[in-house]
């Protein structure tokens, strides 16, 4: 009886002593787990401390307040390519294609105002601060008017001719359809003389788009850009020619032939479609 009391204490005691040894051993697996995991390092990102985007002929956010020694990446998510143009001529990307980045580290504290050379409307402002100086006001979101300034390049003056032929011709058509309807010969002097101001201005408006496509270069859409360069000079002869018939008409006193309306009506609406190929090219599709 005494030697079964031992020989069961014995076996405890064996059974005791495998446990503390697994336990033992099982601690250094348990630390080697945790270094592992502690060595695991997050996806590396950007370099760049802050980011705008060219999207939708704009930038995005127009105005960034960043510190000198940090970097800006532009990225062009537009259908088009832009640039980085500083207004002072301080720095300039060149063309940024579609799909592709451009890096600046900003070195001194400032405001700097830059634009887009191909699209003037896209402008925007980086406002580099120091760690002494205050950052400007996050909540002023207060609606303000743009400066109004002279146009100094073929994308400026450009629109602003289209602007007059494609409000007169559409016009003097309203105004000879009036004169027809209501039977007013005044209707028709007017369109007479619209007619005439368009076929001055388009020369001019075509000169300032042969200009801007020479400065953009590779910047507008080659299959848009070819298009709307031959139509836009092509219409230059059509007003010319238009003129020519209306005043023709105008001289003899009598009222514009159907076939001239028809006619007129065609050229507003290569007018209309001249228009379109433009808007694709400066503000997007």
């Amino acid at each position: 009886m005494r030697g079964w009391i031992m020989r069961q204490r014995l076996a405890i005691l064996l059974l005791f002593s495998a446990v503390s040894v697994t336990a033992a051993h099982s601690r250094p697996s348990l630390n080697l787990l945790v270094l592992q995991s502690s060595g695991v390092q997050p996806v590396a990102a950007s370099t760049a401390e802050a980011q705008v985007v060219m999207k939708a002929i704009s930038f995005q956010p127009a105005e960034l307040t960043v510190h000198p020694g940090e970097t800006v990446e532009w990225k062009n998510e537009d259908i088009v390519a832009h640039t980085v143009t500083a207004n002072d001529g301080s720095f300039d990307s060149g063309l940024i294609q579609p799909g592709s980045t451009w890096k600046m580290t900003i070195k001194n504290a400032g405001t700097l105002e830059y634009h887009c050379r191909p699209h003037p409307n896209m402008i925007a402002k980086l406002i580099a601060v120091s760690g002494t100086q205050p950052e400007p006001g996050k909540g002023n979101t207060g609606f303000r008017l743009p400066g109004l300034t002279p146009p100094r390049s073929p994308q400026e003056l450009h629109p602003i001719l289209v602007n007059f032929t494609a409000a007169l011709l559409p016009l003097a058509l309203l105004s000879d359809l009036l004169g027809r309807l209501l039977k007013r010969p005044p209707l028709h002097s007017a369109a007479a003389w619209m007619v005439l101001y368009a076929a001055i201005i388009t020369p001019l408006t075509g000169l300032a788009g042969w200009w801007w496509k020479s400065q953009a270069a590779g910047a507008l859409p080659p299959n848009l850009i070819t298009v709307h360069q031959w139509l836009g000079t092509s219409l230059v002869v059509v007003f010319a020619l238009l003129a020519m018939w209306r005043w023709r008409i105008q001289k003899q006193g009598g009222v514009p032939t159907i076939g001239y309306l028809i006619f007129t009506g065609i050229v507003v609406l290569a007018l209309i479609y001249q228009g379109s190929l433009g808007g694709a090219m400066v503000f997007g599709r």
